[in-house]
């Protein structure tokens, strides 16, 4: 039981967004708990330890070193440091009948992931085993580009930045803004489903470009939109900054749901911990956006009180697009 009391009022701006749920999308509200981390709430819980595990084709090493990140999530990552290793840890979730994976990486210092030395593995382990495939990708080359569509992949995912100063300063990356426009055009492009990310307060807890992200991805093709807000990390030079207020957050949840009527858009695994996490996802339920990701405590019967329909999967929430994954409705606790 919550010891967060949601508010049930939706004032007129956030009933826009959720009456745009409501429409397009049947009122149905996904829930996600892959693999990644055990998760278990009263009204939720992931069985398969092994359903949807993330990799690591670098290890621990990202020339980066990003300040809100210096690498500290690739620890949370397996590594698959060669294209063999990779086949026999998806040979292993095929055999758990797990869903697939998740396969990243650090960045060399030009923002790229080099992924291009497993691109015929996946296309093999598609074949073999049938499972799930997503990427998340840095910046994206015509040569990326291709090896991924040849290979398959399920999705592929990558941060989109609208300010350029985050890009140096965060990132630390001689890149541009039409750098990261120009690598979701070149996935669109060639079919690839493609799941842009945004991270809110990513400017050091400051909303700066993120709804002109939101702006560039609406030019394109995607499959699903996922949002995540800052979350300060230890072991980074950004794990004192104060993350945007909920309200901050929930205004972009609100210009991303109008601007993507017909496109799934959800709250992805972070958001910043304590009480602002309640309300982060409490107005993610109320500007309409499509799902949460490791939902907290209580927000799943939030959502049912508010007549929305609740779903759950222990994949990945970018795959929202796939109906081969989601089961069929479910009641809670069912």
């Amino acid at each position: 039981m919550s010891f967060y009391e949601f508010n049930e009022e939706i004032n007129e701006e956030y009933s826009k967004g959720f009456n745009i749920l409501k429409t397009h999308f049947d009122s149905e509200m996904h829930f996600y708990a892959p693999g990644i981390k055990s998760y278990e709430t009263e009204d939720f819980k992931n069985n398969k330890s092994s359903s949807f595990l993330p990799f690591s084709i670098t290890g621990n090493s990202c020339s980066l070193k990003c300040e809100h990140c210096n690498a500290e999530i690739l620890k949370s990552m397996a590594p698959a440091l060669t294209p063999d290793d990779l086949y026999e840890k998806a040979r292993a979730i095929c055999e758990s009948g797990g869903e697939g994976f998740l396969l990243s990486g650090g960045s060399d210092s030009k923002g790229i992931v080099d992924i291009l030395p497993y691109v015929d593995i996946i296309k093999r382990i598609k074949f073999d085993f049938g499972i799930k495939v997503i990427v998340h990708c840095g910046l994206i080359t015509e040569e990326i580009a291709d090896g991924l569509s040849d290979a398959g992949v399920d999705s592929a995912m990558l941060d989109i930045i609208g300010d350029e100063d985050t890009i140096r300063k965060i990132y630390h990356l001689n890149a541009t803004v039409e750098d990261y426009d120009n690598s979701l055009k070149r996935l669109s492009e060639r079919g690839i489903p493609c799941s842009p990310h945004v991270v809110i307060g990513l400017k050091r807890g400051l909303i700066a470009g993120e709804y002109n992200a939101i702006d560039i991805i609406s030019k394109y093709n995607i499959s699903s939109l996922v949002l995540v807000g800052f979350m300060p990390m230890h072991n980074t030079k950004m794990q004192n900054a104060v993350p945007p207020e909920p309200e901050e957050i929930g205004g972009v949840f609100l210009y991303a749901r109008k601007k993507f009527t017909d496109i799934p858009v959800l709250l992805g695994c972070e958001r910043p911990y304590g009480l602002n996490k309640f309300k982060i996802e409490e107005l993610a339920v109320k500007s309409g956006l499509n799902g949460i990701a490791y939902p907290s405590e209580g927000i799943i019967p939030f959502s049912v009180r508010l007549g929305l329909k609740p779903k759950f999967s222990e994949a990945c929430c970018s795959l929202i697009f796939s109906e081969t994954i989601l089961p069929a409705a479910s009641e809670i606790n069912g």
